[in-house]
């Protein structure tokens, strides 16, 4: 996933990401596309992983939860592939941040730091 990549959207604003792929179709009609089958492995893979984890964190066998956590993987590495391949279609895209909002942000979260129950 090549995050270097900026498009400007018809808006003006600078976004990560690339502009969508003619493999895309611009016009959404009854038939199911490529964007149609790779989002609906995309939420498939969501909830498995999902459901992977919760029971991972509920298993009592120690060998059951490590060839879970084998699989849980597995679907991962999947779900990291089709979503780098919806972004690399041009289906993903994310404003750019800028100096100030990312100061902003930061200065919430050190403020956080006093509502924390042990010292950093």
């Amino acid at each position: 996933m090549d995050t270097n990549s900026t498009v400007t959207s018809k808006a003006g604003v600078l976004k990560i990401g690339k502009s969508v792929s003619s493999e895309l179709s611009k016009i959404k009609d009854a038939n199911v596309n490529v964007r149609d089958r790779l989002n609906d492995i995309l939420l498939t893979e969501k909830h498995n992983l999902i459901s992977y984890q919760t029971g991972i964190n509920e298993i009592i066998c120690d060998d059951l939860r490590s060839l879970l956590i084998e699989n849980r993987n597995s679907i991962q590495k999947l779900h990291t592939r089709f979503f780098n391949e919806l972004f690399n279609l041009g289906e993903y895209q994310a404003n750019v941040a800028q100096i100030a909002q990312i100061a902003d942000t930061v200065e919430v979260f050190t403020n956080y730091r006093v509502q924390f129950p042990y010292k950093q």
